[in-house]
């Protein structure tokens, strides 16, 4: 018994100097104090305390810095960044957090987090205070004596207006998935929402954090690389071929993940290289965009390419004529069956008025369309089978998709009202648009492909102009005589 009394009077004499340390300003001590069985086995997040130490210095030194981290999944770097919010809201009690996600959903999750960390004795007894807090809805949290509010944020395109962050301007992770990463529109749409909300929110001297997996070069960590203070970047393996932490994967599992997934993605997600997206055939910037459709359209047409298996999407577009543009006003895109898509297909071309219409007739595409047909009389209907390959169609028809085929803007409530909304069948259609890679093995190219199928139709009845050229036009020329030839 007295053996284990030592024990425990050693334990917490060693948990009380973690406390003081804490109070005085070590985040080290901090996580040690909060949860000395998760940091003894994650010796990797040794370099993210200091990066984080560095921070709070810097801020309490009345500098402003910024710094990127990016990690392998699972390795705690959102835990270890909610616990910094909270050390950080003990040491200045009277600031704001401001803390943006991919999605509110898992802001909401996080802010939660945050939110019990604050409100525990542990917390209270760490900075020797009585502050209560007060939590205004799930975006929002407000310690008793602050000015303001304590810590808010969104997830990417959420409001955060009327607020403001005077300590620390954090990302954690802006992306969801590899494919919001290579889509072209939602690269942009994240570089847009960062520059005109996140940015406009923080105050003088914030400190700025940005987490997140490099998926491509040219996301946020990438478009700020010059500019940050501190860079942490951590691949699952080191260059021994040893797992950076036996405790998060061991380096077995790592190198069996490694097998099972794709190069790219294990070079991006795991081992923090990111994609260089030359391949990348429709890039968002280099692809037509309109508001309102100029005019009085020639032709309402579509094109149908359903689905083969349960991960494909059976793809839809749908494009009014005007010249030799395409202006794409609506697609039904999805992965239901086609008991779903039938009635979608139907509404959507009674509803818009589709005058033409063309179905791929592999794997039950034509009886599929004539079961359609029977009830839209003033559609034309004709079907199609297709038997070259998808790859080349796409790269083959690329350049003339860009030239002619005009799409929605994303909704912006200011710039583009009209635009496509998050989540609708037209965002996750231009989302595989513009993340379609030359040459990338096991993609969704169902999008493209349809696209492809779109300019074929518009070929096969002869909506393109082809110019008669004159074979003396081929190639000018003039006699000259032998003496002229330089050889």
């Amino acid at each position: 018994m007295l053996e284990r009394r030592r024990v425990e009077l050693a334990i917490k004499a060693k948990m009380e100097k973690t406390r003081r340390e804490a109070k005085e300003g070590s985040f080290r001590s901090f996580c040690f104090y909060w949860d000395p069985l998760f940091f003894s086995k994650r010796k990797a997040l040794v370099v993210v305390m200091d990066l984080f130490q560095f921070v709070y210095e810097s801020y309490r030194d009345g500098k402003q810095v910024s710094a990127a981290i990016s990690m392998p999944p699972r390795a705690g770097k959102s835990y270890i960044t909610s616990l910094f919010c909270a050390f950080m809201l003990g040491q200045f009690p009277k600031e704001s957090i401001m803390r943006n996600t991919c999605t509110s959903t898992l802001f909401e999750k996080l802010t939660k987090d945050v939110g019990n960390m604050l409100s525990s004795s542990k917390w209270k007894e760490c900075f020797e205070t009585n502050d209560s807090l007060i939590i205004n809805n799930s975006n929002e949290l407000r310690l008793e004596t602050a000015k303001q509010t304590s810590y808010f944020g969104a997830g990417v395109g959420g409001s955060i207006i009327g607020l403001g962050a005077s300590m620390l301007d954090i990302s954690d992770d802006l992306f969801k998935n590899m494919e919001d990463a290579l889509s072209g529109t939602k690269n942009e749409r994240v570089a847009s929402w960062n520059e005109a909300a996140r940015n406009s929110r923080t105050e003088k001297n914030c400190c700025t954090i940005d987490i997140g997996t490099r998926w491509v070069k040219d996301d946020t960590i990438g478009r700020n690389m010059e500019s940050y203070d501190r860079v942490i970047s951590i691949p699952a393996l080191d260059k021994d071929g040893k797992s950076f932490c036996e405790d998060v994967q061991t380096t077995k599992q790592y190198l069996e993940k490694k097998r099972k997934i794709s190069e790219m993605t294990w070079k991006a997600e795991y081992m923090q290289q990111p994609m260089d997206i030359e391949g990348q055939l429709f890039k968002s910037d280099e692809l037509m965009y309109y508001d309102y459709i100029p005019g009085m359209p020639e032709a309402n047409i579509a094109v149908c390419d359903t689905a083969d298996t349960g991960t494909d999407y059976l793809a839809s577009p749908m494009a009014k004529k005007i010249g030799d543009k395409y202006y794409l006003y609506d697609v039904v895109f999805t992965q239901l069956n086609m008991d779903f898509s039938a009635p979608m297909i139907e509404g959507a071309y009674i509803e818009n008025g589709v005058q033409i219409a063309r179905f791929e007739s592999n794997n039950g595409g034509k009886l599929f369309a004539k079961n359609i047909e029977k009830r839209i009389p003033s559609c034309a209907f004709y079907w199609k089978q297709t038997t070259s390959n998808k790859e080349t169609r796409i790269l083959t028809d690329f350049y003339w998709i860009k030239k002619h085929i005009v799409f929605r803007y994303p909704y912006d409530e200011n710039r583009h009202p009209h635009g496509y909304k998050d989540g609708s069948d037209y965002d996750l259609f231009m989302q595989q648009v513009t993340s379609y890679i030359k040459g990338k093995k096991d993609q969704h190219d169902d999008a493209p492909d349809s696209l492809s199928m779109l300019y074929h139709l518009i070929d096969e009845i002869g909506y393109e102009d082809k110019e008669e050229i004159d074979e003396d036009d081929l190639w000018p020329s003039e006699e000259i005589e032998p003496e002229q030839l330089i050889l």
